[in-house]
C-alpha cells in the first residue's frame, strides 16, 4: 500500500492552482448547446472534465461518466434534448446516486426517459426530443447541479424555462456561477427568490474564456497552512470575486488559524503559531465540498468542532461523513454523526504514529489526507491516484513542500 511520507523542504511555497472544475464543465454544456467548438483557456484537465469532454465529441451513442455524477446529471438533460437514443450509465457508485428528481421534470417538459435497472438511478436510455419547456417545480434538497443542468439547456426550450426551486437551499452559489456563465456567453436570466426565468428564443454567443482557478482545491492548502504555521503558500490564479461557492474556504479557514491576503496575481496563506483550540462551528451546506479539509484539520489541531449541513455527504463520490470519520477514528478520536450534523469534543489521547487511509474512490477524501502527514509519521493509503478526478496535479505539487508517496 502507498504510503504518505513528510520530509521538510521550503517555507516558501507557490503553486499554480488548476482550472475549476465547476466552470469547466459548464463551459463544455455551454458550447455543446451554443453548438460552437470550445475555445477555453485554462481548462481543467481533471478526469471529470475530460469525462464530459470526450462524450460530447463522441460517435456512440452509448456513455459511461465513470465517477462523475456532474456528467451524470449534466449529459442527462442535454442528451434529452438531442434527438437519438442514447444510454448514460456509470461506476456502481454513480448507479447509488440519485437522479430522479432531475427526470422527473424533464419528462414533465416532454422528454422519454427510461431506467434501465433502478427506478431513480443509473443507467437510463433516453430518446431525445424537442422539449417544451415552461413552468416547472424542481426539488434542489440532494443536488444543486439538478437546476443547472436545467438552466444550461434552457436555450433549448422552446418555452423557455420558468423554474421554481423548493426543498432545502444547498449549494446555491453553484446555481449563481452557473448563471453568471450563461450570462457571459449571452443568454439572461431573471431570478427572484426561488424562482428563475429564461425567456425562449435565446442562444449562447461563441467567445473565448478563461478558466479561474479552483477554489474548490485551495481548501487542501489551507489545511496544510493551518497546520505548518512555518509554512508562507502563494496560491495563483484565483479569482477574489469569483461565484464559486468554495471561495468560502478563506473565511471558514480564519476560525482555523489562517490569514488569507489577496495580493498581485495571488492569495498568500499564513497559519499563526498559536491557533488555540477555540471551538468551530461551521455550516457547510453551501459548500460541502469543504467537508473533509475543514474536519480534518479542525481533529488535527485537537480542537471541538460541530459542523451542520452534512446531510448530503452520504451521496457524495463516497459516503463522505464515514470516509472522514474512519480516518479520525484512525487518530484515536470519537466523531458524533447527527442527521445533519458532526461533532467531535474531546481528544483523548496523543495522536499516533501510524495510520491507514481508505480513500473510498473519492478525490477529496485522498487529498484532505496528505497535509495530516506533517503531523503523522506515516499514512498509508490504498488509492492515491484518485485525486486526478479533480487535481491530476495534487501529488506533484505537494512535493515543492516536501509531501510525497513512497
Amino acid at each position: 500500500m502507498p504510503i504518505i511520507k513528510f520530509e521538510p523542504k521550503q517555507t516558501k511555497i507557490k503553486t499554480i492552482l488548476p482550472g475549476s472544475k465547476s466552470v469547466s464543465n459548464r463551459l463544455l454544456i455551454i458550447s455543446a448547446v451554443g453548438n460552437f467548438l470550445p475555445d477555453f483557456k485554462n481548462l481543467s484537465r481533471c478526469d471529470d472534465v475530460k469525462v464530459m469532454f470526450d462524450i460530447l465529441h463522441s460517435n456512440t451513442n452509448r456513455f459511461d461518466v465513470h465517477d462523475s455524477g456532474t456528467a451524470l446529471r449534466f449529459l442527462t438533460a442535454y442528451f434529452a434534448g438531442i434527438v437519438g437514443k442514447w444510454n448514460i450509465s456509470g461506476s456502481e457508485r454513480i448507479k447509488q446516486r440519485p437522479i430522479k428528481e432531475l427526470v422527473d421534470v424533464l419528462l414533465q417538459m416532454g422528454a422519454e426517459i427510461s431506467y434501465d435497472n433502478k427506478a431513480g438511478y443509473a443507467p437510463i436510455t433516453l430518446t431525445g426530443t424537442k422539449m417544451q419547456g415552461g413552468e416547472v417545480e424542481l426539488d434542489i434538497s440532494k443536488s444543486s447541479q439538478y437546476a443547472s443542468a436545467l438552466l444550461l439547456i434552457s436555450p433549448m426550450l422552446e418555452k423557455g424555462l420558468k423554474l421554481r426551486l423548493k426543498g432545502q437551499k444547498r449549494s446555491m452559489p453553484y446555481i449563481d456561477l452557473t448563471l453568471e456563465l450563461m450570462s457571459k456567453f449571452g443568454v439572461q436570466a431573471i431570478q427572484h427568490e426561488n424562482e428563475i426565468a429564461v425567456m425562449p428564443n435565446q442562444s449562447y454567443v461563441p467567445s473565448s474564456f478563461a478558466v479561474e482557478a479552483d477554489w474548490s482545491a485551495a481548501a487542501f492548502w489551507f489545511e496544510l497552512a493551518a497546520l505548518n504555521p512555518q509554512l508562507s503558500i502563494k496560491l495563483l490564479g484565483l479569482d477574489k470575486n469569483s461565484k464559486q461557492g468554495d471561495k468560502a474556504v478563506a473565511q471558514i479557514f480564519q476560525n482555523l488559524g489562517i490569514e488569507a491576503n489577496f495580493g498581485t496575481n495571488h492569495l498568500t496563506l499564513q497559519g499563526t503559531k498559536s491557533p488555540g483550540a477555540k471551538p468551530l462551528n461551521v455550516d457547510i451546506r453551501q459548500t460541502p465540498d469543504m467537508f473533509p479539509a475543514v474536519a480534518l484539520t479542525a481533529a488535527a489541531q485537537k480542537r471541538p468542532f460541530t459542523i451542520t449541513g452534512t446531510a448530503n455527504l452520504a451521496i457524495k463520490e463516497s459516503h463522505r461523513i464515514k470516509a472522514v470519520e474512519q480516518i479520525i477514528n484512525a487518530l484515536g478520536v470519537k466523531m458524533e454523526i447527527g442527521e445533519d450534523e458532526v461533532t467531535v469534543q474531546e481528544y483523548p489521547n496523543a495522536f499516533p504514529g501510524k495510520i491507514k487511509v481508505k480513500a473510498e474512490g473519492d478525490h477529496r477524501i485522498a487529498m484532505a489526507a496528505a497535509p495530516l502527514s506533517t503531523i503523522i509519521n506515516q499514512i498509508e493509503i490504498d488509492d492515491p491516484k484518485v485525486v486526478s478526478k479533480s487535481y491530476p496535479e495534487f501529488w506533484e505539487e505537494m512535493q515543492k513542500v516536501g509531501i510525497f508517496l513512497a
